[in-house]
């Protein structure tokens, strides 16, 4: 299975870096690379991650890296990373 970025999270993930960069450009670009890492994973057991809690579709999926959500859908090919954004989660809310 393929794990593809719609152009939004690539936005989101753009905006996230330029953002932390002012600041840390280092940090910005771990960041980002954690990401790719952990969405990369996706291929092999895109069911891994819990689901995403605001809907009740269970191709809807999310991963947690740091501060920041990573949401996809899951289809016959593909793992489709739609969204990544900062959210403040504590560690009883991530699995």
């Amino acid at each position: 299975m393929k794990v593809r970025f719609l152009r939004s999270a690539m936005l989101d993930m753009g905006e996230i870096r330029q953002y932390i960069a002012k600041d840390n450009p280092a940090a910005a670009k771990r960041l980002v690379h954690s990401i790719r890492k952990k969405t990369s994973q996706l291929n092999r057991r895109p069911f891994s991650e819990r689901m995403i809690p605001e809907t009740i579709n269970t191709n809807f999926g999310e991963l947690v890296d740091s501060n920041y959500r990573i949401m996809y859908q899951v289809s016959d090919k593909f793992v489709t990373i739609f969204a990544v954004y900062e959210s403040h989660y504590t560690e009883s809310q991530r699995h």
